[in-house]
């Protein structure tokens, strides 16, 4: 499994060894210690010293299972002040629902966090699609249209360390250079199947202060891509150009 990666910085003190807790957890459900310090590579003492401080802030809690533990009540609170300060209050809710409404299928917007994607929001369509990309989700930044999208207007030297940290090399990480200048030209990315399998997508890069922050993306069952892939493909790239004029603070 690979090990949370953080900025490069001075040896980790006691706050950096929180922040690699949190993110492990950001990764996983309701872990134990051990899980949480195989992730990290921190030993379990830490790791316990660690949870006590979250748990003392409320920022975690232990689950019904003993020794597990999950996001705490300030979580929530954090979350819903983020979604009202950087999500534009309802705005990115408003132009998500308008692109599932236009294709009839389901949209979410994703957000860079290091070498992840986060899914900070979605919106359903008229179907109902089984897949990875819920609220609060974390997927390595490595496969899936939403990738691609973002990758693409990566500098090249960042995307190498993307990918090494999550363990892509050889001929899958070339295969994945190989597509990103035509993805950038294009200014979508399309997958099936790589991230659930069944899963058709298309994606557009989101920006802000000049860079790439994100990707919003349509998802649908393999079987209807050829229908909708002309509206889907037309609908993503104008939500995330609605959304990038909005210069969300992320």
């Amino acid at each position: 499994m690979s090990q949370v990666a953080l900025p490069a910085g001075p040896p980790s003190g006691s706050f950096d060894r929180v922040a690699q807790v949190l993110l492990a957890m950001s990764r996983m459900d309701a872990p134990r210690v051990a899980q949480i310090s195989e992730h990290t590579g921190l030993p379990s003492s830490a790791v316990y010293r660690c949870i006590t401080s979250l748990l003392e802030a409320g920022l975690i809690e232990e689950g019904p299972s003993r020794g597990r533990y999950h996001a705490g009540i300030v979580s929530i609170s954090l979350a819903e002040r983020y979604r009202r300060s950087v999500l534009s209050g309802d705005a990115t809710s408003r132009i998500l629902h308008t692109l599932a409404g236009r294709t009839l299928e389901f949209a979410a917007l994703l957000v860079r966090r290091g070498d992840d994607m986060v899914c900070v929001d979605t919106a359903d369509g008229s179907s109902v699609l089984r897949c990875s990309f819920v609220v609060g989700e974390v997927v390595p930044l490595v496969a899936g249209a939403s990738a691609k999208a973002i990758l693409a207007h990566t500098p090249r030297g960042e995307v190498d360390g993307i990918l090494a940290r999550n363990g892509v090399a050889g001929s899958t990480a070339s295969g994945i250079l190989s597509l990103l200048p035509d993805v950038r030209e294009r200014g979508f990315a399309m997958s099936a199947g790589e991230v659930d399998e069944g899963v058709w997508g298309v994606a557009a890069p989101v920006f802000a202060d000049g860079g790439v922050v994100g990707a919003v993306a349509t998802m649908a069952p393999v079987l209807r891509a050829a229908r909708l892939m002309r509206t889907a493909v037309s609908a993503t790239v104008s939500a995330a150009q609605a959304l990038s004029r909005h210069q969300l603070n992320i």
